[in-house]
């Protein structure tokens, strides 16, 4: 199903940029390349005269009349083209270090967008209005977008934290005494005794020697299971201070569920204030990661 057409005509000026972007990036490429080829040669030169520098033989020429009328020349070191050929050096390397400082920031492409698209194939997309932004007062729109986008970034930044929040000291307990009841429950079997056999006692396999060993951990667990539990759950709390930003699995996924609901409603403005800042015939991009939804203002009906 074709996109609505104030998406399109989104899309299509970000293609433009692309192209734009591509070329100026070529631009760069060949006028680096090319102070490259300066810079040798120019250093190459500056060796050159700091070696006849240092035997003596870069040296200029000075004619010298006296009152008679006598002709006498005068040879001093020529430290003047010494000094232009660095100088030639360093305004080089500072045109490098200029152009590399002009390299394009990171932004969403139109590449990216159709492949984002892709996994709404098949369903209907259609156009929402974009939220207003709101100025602050003596706030411009480009302001704005930088207020937005860093709410934003800090929204994302809280997520990715989120996901990745320790696990509660309650549930690393339930977890220990779960594993110790595991080993514990592989108590020694007496059945068999009653006729004529030995104990089997719970078994651990060595791989390298390729046998089975009576596995003491599961037995001192049998024996010791209470006071295994006592222990281990001291262990946890003593630890337990050195993750302060622990969350139960059930208030993790509340966060983020409330979080990816936070960012879709941020990164739309933030969307929002870019098209009003190229709108208002300034410059802007959209983040290389941001929503295609929210970049196009649409919406999965």
């Amino acid at each position: 199903m074709p996109l609505p057409t104030s998406a399109q005509k989104i899309l299509a000026r970000i293609a433009v940029d692309d192209g734009a972007i591509a070329d100026a990036a070529r631009r760069r490429a060949a006028e680096s390349q090319e102070l490259t080829r300066q810079e040798f040669e120019a250093v190459q030169e500056f060796q050159r005269l700091a070696k006849a520098d240092k035997d003596s033989r870069l040296v200029r020429e000075d004619r010298q009349t006296d009152g008679d009328g006598n002709i006498s020349v005068v040879k001093e070191r020529d430290t003047a083209r010494l000094g232009a050929a660095s100088e030639a050096v360093d305004a080089i390397r500072e045109r490098k270090a200029l152009l590399a400082a002009t390299t394009a920031l990171p932004r969403l492409t139109a590449a990216r967008i159709e492949r984002e698209l892709e996994q709404f194939k098949g369903k209907k997309l259609v156009a929402v209005e974009r939220p207003p932004v709101v100025l602050g007062k003596s706030e411009r729109t480009v302001d704005a977008l930088d207020r937005l986008r860093a709410e934003t970034l800090d929204l994302i930044a809280e997520r990715t934290a989120v996901a990745k929040a320790p696990h509660t000291a309650a549930e690393v307990k339930a977890a220990a005494h779960g594993e110790i009841d595991k080993l514990a429950d592989r108590l020694p079997r007496t059945f068999a005794m009653f006729h004529g056999a030995s104990i089997t006692w719970p078994q651990h396999e060595i791989h390298a020697a390729r046998t089975r060993v009576p596995d003491a951990l599961a037995v001192v667990a049998f024996l010791m299971r209470d006071q295994l539990k006592r222990e281990i759950s001291k262990l946890i709390d003593f630890n337990a201070g050195a993750f302060p930003e622990a969350m139960s699995r059930e208030d993790q996924a509340e966060r983020l569920a409330k979080l990816e609901s936070e960012i879709e409603v941020a990164e739309r403005l933030e969307a929002a204030a870019v098209e009003t800042v190229i709108a208002e015939g300034g410059v802007g991009h959209h983040r290389p990661d941001c929503s295609v939804l929210a970049v196009l203002s649409l919406r999965v009906e």
